[in-house]
């Protein structure tokens, strides 16, 4: 039965545990898209129990951003700062991949020809921002921003990439049916939904080749109604790896809402599980996926309580445990995890403080957790 000090391998990448760090926004880069001190000194802190670090949504195009403050590989002046970040999480001892992202109809509105890109134009996001139907050639064309990115992240020296396909960014607006009203080949059931995901994918491999690892981000479920079911994540997960990915890190929509902010109506998704939602809850669908994909899979949620984690990869549900929030509040929580000393784990409170503050458009903080880093630009 392994355990979480047991190591893993996907396509040649050594994780030297079970434990993981998730791509988390932080909203710590430079408005040009590039690392900063805080950024270093984020991660620098969380590399050195885990076995993987993710780092956080970095944008393919300028429009592409979350926040602000999210990473770019957009241009080349971006990749000697990620080269540096890349280097940083090695040192410590944990493999690198860094999450490839455009944010679609999510986007910060910082102006651009792809602000607002969308599958169909009638699901908005943000009252900011005004979603359109993309054109054949604009799918394209993104399709080579993708491919273009994730070349550079090879060059800035991570181990893998993570293509972000959940959370309802562009991609995961592509496979979903509430967010896909598209009847081209881009559109239909969750195979033709799927379709630009699979060239996005299809491109990475072309521009890495087969021994350098990729990863895809999912939704398991959207728990949202008219949103992607269990049945259509599972017939993803096999379309995924029959084109060549190499692990899934499975997410979910945990709700949703509708709000109106001058008579213009968007949908408010989120990914975190709400505090009275037990540990590991994602865990039993992140099973369903591996089983149907036959792949490794990375599953989030609230899995920063080392009894769960253990169990889930004890029972061979899932192969990896990413702890998130509880790494904000705790930057030492993996190590007390793996060491057994979960009574010295500095709680997190599932205050959302993290997530308000990314909501206000300012800096992550955290309510339990003062000591998060500034951020000044590198030099």
């Amino acid at each position: 039965m392994a355990t979480l000090r047991d190591e893993v391998m996907i396509n040649g990448m050594r994780l030297r545990n079970r434990v993981a760090l998730p791509p988390l926004t932080t909203n710590y880069g430079s408005p040009d898209g590039l690392v900063t001190d805080g950024i270093i000194q984020f991660y620098g802190e969380r590399s050195k129990d885990v076995g993987l670090v993710i780092v956080e949504a970095t944008a393919v195009r300028s429009d592409g951003r979350i926040v602000q403050g999210s990473l770019g590989l957009w241009e080349d002046g971006q990749v000697a700062g990620m080269a540096r970040l890349a280097d940083a999480i090695k040192k410590s001892g944990a493999a690198a991949v860094v999450e490839i992202s455009h944010a679609g109809a999510r986007c910060f509105p910082g102006g651009g020809e792809m602000e607002g890109a969308s599958p169909s134009a009638g699901f908005a996001f943000r009252p900011d921002v005004t979603p359109f139907n993309m054109s054949l050639t604009q799918i394209d064309s993104m399709v080579s921003d993708f491919a273009a990115a994730v070349g550079r992240a090879a060059d800035a020296g991570f181990d893998g990439v993570e293509i972000h396909g959940a959370h309802f960014y562009l991609i995961s607006q592509f496979l979903s049916p509430l967010t896909n009203q598209r009847n081209d080949r881009y559109g239909g059931d969750a195979r033709g939904r799927a379709t630009f995901a699979l060239e996005v994918v299809r491109a990475a491999r072309e521009r890495l080749g087969r021994d350098y690892p990729i990863l895809f981000r999912l939704n398991a479920v959207e728990k949202v109604e008219g949103g992607q079911t269990l049945e259509d994540a599972l017939v993803v997960s096999r379309l995924l790896a029959d084109e060549g990915v190499d692990a899934l890190d499975v997410s979910l929509i945990t709700q949703g809402s509708w709000r109106e902010v001058d008579d213009r109506r968007f949908l408010v998704p989120a990914s975190a599980f709400p505090k009275d939602e037990q540990a590991g809850a994602n865990v039993p669908l992140a099973a369903k996926v591996k089983e149907a994909s036959g792949l490794p899979v990375i599953a989030v949620g609230k899995l920063g309580d080392g009894p769960v984690a253990a169990e889930s990869v004890h029972d061979s549900l899932i192969d990896v445990v990413a702890i998130g929030r509880q790494m904000i509040a705790d930057p030492d929580s993996a190590g007390k995890i793996l060491a057994g000393k979960d009574s010295e784990i500095i709680p997190c409170e599932e205050c959302m403080t993290c997530f308000a503050s990314l909501g206000k458009g300012i800096p992550m903080v955290c309510k339990v957790n003062r000591n998060l880093p500034g951020v000044s630009p590198s030099p």
